[in-house]
């Protein structure tokens, strides 16, 4: 993860917990924990997905439970993952240098993290450290841009992206070019998050890039949203916002 990314993230772990979604239910069922013995969450962020891998496998029936390890190398990220009282075991590491032994994982899974990693050691670590046959699950929350107030609000973030490493870019997608990965399948799932008018500012500083910027510009960033907040009173039409995503996997196996 640049530094840039880091230093945004670490300041803004309150909005970034407000303003960003869950996951839906329908997502673990395309995902192989039936036969995982270890799973490791990869850039697990402040634990929102962590939260639903660990749910998920308590509420298993299988013979065996996974063992769940989380992964981040936010500090203040990772503090507020382990305030969730999880059962994970978190460890201090990165994508680039992970805590876990030679074919150790069954499934590594990375929920909105993968785009940030440095991707030939960070590849290279995940095909080593997952078990032969073993699976990667690559999960982005999208936003719904068929909607026009989200289409908006994409080309603000846009104005201000820059160079940043982003979803959007497409970078990420070497992978699916990857001799040492198999593609099994990708699944996309609708779904809204409810929150209140301040989940949409919550949602724009705490993108990297505009959290890292001075007070100065994201007051103006602020400004900006508050125009499109005028622009599209259908936001607040019903006293909250239902801010539609896509929920968009790719998962690939391990070959060899």
């Amino acid at each position: 993860m640049i530094a840039t990314a880091a230093k945004g993230f670490a300041k803004r772990v309150p909005e970034y917990e407000a303003g960003r979604p869950e996951y839906p239910d329908a997502l673990l069922d395309d995902l192989p924990l039936a036969q995982a013995r270890v799973v490791l969450d990869l850039g697990a962020g402040t634990g929102k997905f962590t939260k639903v891998l660990a749910a998920r496998i308590a509420e298993s029936k299988n013979s065996h439970t996974p063992r769940l390890f989380a992964v981040e190398p936010v500090r203040e990220m990772a503090d507020r993952l382990a305030e969730r009282g999880l059962p994970v075991e978190l460890r201090a590491g990165s994508a680039e240098a992970i805590p876990l032994p030679d074919g150790s994982a069954d499934l590594v899974t990375c929920a909105q993290s993968f785009h940030w990693f440095d991707y030939e050691p960070a590849s290279a670590e995940i095909h080593r450290v997952l078990a032969p046959g073993g699976h990667l699950a690559l999960i982005w929350n999208l936003r719904d841009e068929r909607v026009p107030w989200v289409a908006a609000l994409t080309e603000l973030f846009d104005r201000h992206a820059g160079s940043t490493r982003r979803y959007a870019s497409g970078a990420w997608r070497r992978i699916l070019e990857d001799a040492r990965f198999r593609l099994v399948r990708v699944s996309r799932h609708d779904f809204s998050y409810r929150m209140g008018r301040s989940g949409i500012y919550d949602r724009v500083l705490s993108t990297s890039f505009i959290a890292a910027m001075p007070p100065a510009e994201q007051a103006a960033v602020r400004g900006e949203v508050d125009r499109l907040m005028a622009e599209h009173p259908e936001i607040l039409a019903s006293g909250m916002v239902e801010f539609p995503y896509v929920c968009e996997l790719h998962l690939l196996q391990r070959v060899g």
